[in-house]
């Protein structure tokens, strides 16, 4: 199933790879953690993920054409 993942900040990198529409092909019933794995994001990471704009946590399984969104926890003064 397509996927469409994006990544901000310091975790830009990860998705560098992806194509421009940033879509990934992943198999059907796949989670959120299994993808950041695939992207080799460590999973000791600290992140705020959002799926279809929505925080959720990694377990959560992705559907077709779900728009996964990752980044560190901001911080600011």
């Amino acid at each position: 199933m397509k996927i469409r993942v994006e990544s901000f900040a310091s975790y830009r990198d990860y998705t560098r790879a992806l194509p421009e529409d940033k879509s990934m092909e992943v198999p059907q019933g796949t989670s959120v953690a299994q993808v950041l794995a695939m992207l080799g994001v460590p999973e000791d990471a600290p992140r705020i993920v959002l799926v279809n704009g929505r925080a959720r946590p990694s377990e959560t399984v992705l559907a077709a054409g779900d728009h996964l969104v990752f980044f560190p926890p901001l911080e600011g003064g």
